[in-house]
């Protein structure tokens, strides 16, 4: 019985890191959520043959903070994915046992009536 428990709550979690990763990447790339910056970098100046560039480093960070942010975001949907089949494997495994023990207990029920072998 606590097998069951177990795995309803590890799909809810599972589902709910799962929900939120989603609604964190919508969130995110639809401009609604600013981006947590966690890397910055300095401006960048590149020597060309034709003379000095500057690349704005702001570009730079938002993209770097966007793909770290991106890559988070799909460990946690590999992680809520993997915590959500667990939880269906106890599910299934427990229901697997409950039909064995039945099915045990109707095997002996009908060894004892010899009629219903006929």
């Amino acid at each position: 019985m606590h097998h069951k428990i177990i795995g309803y709550f590890l799909i809810f979690i599972g589902l709910a890191t799962l929900f939120f990763a989603f609604t964190g990447m919508y969130q995110t790339f639809v401009n609604r959520r600013p981006v947590v910056q966690v890397l910055q970098l300095k401006p960048i100046a590149l020597n060309t043959q034709y003379g000095q560039v500057q690349v704005q480093s702001d570009v730079v960070n938002q993209i770097l903070n966007l793909s770290l942010f991106a890559l988070f975001m799909i460990f946690l949907v590999g992680l809520g994915s993997k915590v959500a089949s667990i939880g269906n494997n106890l599910l299934k495994t427990e229901r697997i046992c409950e039909t064995l023990q039945m099915l045990r207990k109707e095997d002996v029920l009908s060894d004892q009536d010899p009629i219903k072998k006929l």
